[in-house]
């Protein structure tokens, strides 16, 4: 079994989900950034970087972002860096070409209005087929994409 992580999928192309592409570029991995924003798609493959979230810091060379969510969870573990009032609708759409086993790192926090369910129990419910891990603690968007 290869459990050698090459692709890297971001669901989320804020200010964090900008940086952790940046921190997984440095590593030597391929990223596909997810953004809703078609203009902030042109911007990062234009090489202009996030303007809209990540104002005036470069970004990594070789960052792939792209409005097909199916594609940039084509990838060797996902991360995900939604808002916690968007998780459930953008995880509802992933599920179905969600890959059985590929791992889901949620690198999101905050707590579900409505059900009060934490991040990792609606990840659970809409992707069932997905492994969950959290990735958290005290850290600056733009400490993380300077490296």
């Amino acid at each position: 079994m290869n459990t050698s992580i090459q692709k890297v999928g971001i669901i989320g192309a804020g200010a964090w989900g900008t940086a952790l592409a940046c921190a997984v570029r440095r590593a030597g991995r391929d990223v596909t950034l997810w953004a809703h924003e078609a203009d902030v798609v042109a911007s990062i493959n234009s090489g202009d970087g996030n303007p809209l979230f990540l104002p005036e810091l470069p970004l990594e060379p070789g960052i792939r972002a792209t409005t097909d969510s199916a594609e940039a969870i084509d990838a060797d573990v996902v991360l995900i860096v939604t808002p916690a009032q968007f998780l459930r609708p953008v995880t509802n759409t992933l599920a179905a070409a969600w890959k059985p086993g590929t791992p889901a790192i949620l690198c999101a926090k905050g707590i579900e209005h409505g059900s009060l369910k934490l991040m990792n129990e609606v990840i659970a419910e809409t992707i069932p087929q997905a492994p969950v891990a959290v990735l958290s603690g005290p850290t600056f968007a733009a400490e993380v994409a300077r490296g």
